[in-house]
């Protein structure tokens, strides 16, 4: 662990890697398929497993001896989605229009510590064609343009972060090197928006641009998605756009995104 960050309470993180064994892909778990995943001695995951059962965070299926999310999420998903349908209520007529004006696919992510995921997307009704976007998915931060917007926040505050990105390539055009990347960050930094050309999938692109909260720090991004080959006759008038919506929902969230 990084000899800055902030010291982690061991029984807290141990039931956090309990909460995370389970998945879309393993909803149900034994106390030996938990115990190994963790790599917890049996009898310390079966005390941890008791304490979240007991609170509502895991059930407990008697009869199958296995083990599944609890109900006490629901509650808790909830306030979240409360607020995330705030959000969306603000950005959609902006959305909406922006994919029609300019026939692309336009949506806004939210970030929430390292991670950016589309929350909306609208796509053009007249167009034959058109770029669907996965909501609710984890965006690779070096091969999106709202990604390359976090990591060039995470990069301010810490530089070191860079070591930890997993350069995975999606295509011929995804960045391969760190230092390649430090120069895309600084480009983004410098200019304050973000694009990605057949970075993460082929003949599709990305420009995407911030809005910070009134402490600075990234909150969403609003980005365009499209084919490349319509780009050049789009691309200044679709940046604008996209920082005029930016600037315009910024105030109406009292923010800055500048």
């Amino acid at each position: 662990m990084d000899e800055n960050s902030p010291k982690l309470i061991q029984s807290v993180q141990r039931a956090i890697d309990i909460l995370n064994c389970f998945d879309f892909l393993t909803p149900s778990l034994t106390l030996n398929d938990i115990s190994e995943r963790t790599e917890l001695n049996i009898n310390t995951t079966r005390g941890l497993i008791n304490t979240l059962v007991a609170n509502k965070l895991l059930i407990h299926d008697k009869t199958n001896n296995i083990y599944q999310l609890g109900y006490y999420f629901i509650d808790k998903a909830s306030v979240i989605q409360k607020r995330i349908q705030a959000y969306i209520n603000i950005f959609k007529p902006f959305m909406d229009k922006l994919a029609d004006q300019y026939h692309v696919s336009a949506s806004i992510q939210m970030i929430n510590q390292e991670s950016a995921f589309s929350i909306y997307c609208a796509y053009p009704k007249n167009a034959a064609y058109y770029i669907i976007i996965s909501e609710y998915t984890d965006l690779p931060k070096h091969a999106t343009s709202s990604g390359k917007l976090l990591l060039d926040t995470l990069y301010q505050n810490d530089p070191a972060y860079l070591n930890k990105v997993e350069l995975k390539q999606f295509t011929p055009n995804t960045i391969k090197t760190k230092k390649a990347l430090l120069k895309s960050l600084t480009e983004v930094h410098k200019n304050q928006y973000a694009q990605e050309i057949e970075e993460s999938t082929l003949d599709v692109g990305s420009l995407a641009v911030p809005i910070y909260d009134a402490q600075g720090h990234l909150v969403i991004t609003v980005s365009a998605t499209f084919f490349v080959k319509n780009l050049d006759g789009i691309k200044d008038k679709l940046l604008a756009e996209l920082k005029h919506i930016a600037s315009s929902i910024a105030v109406k969230l009292g923010t800055d995104s500048d």
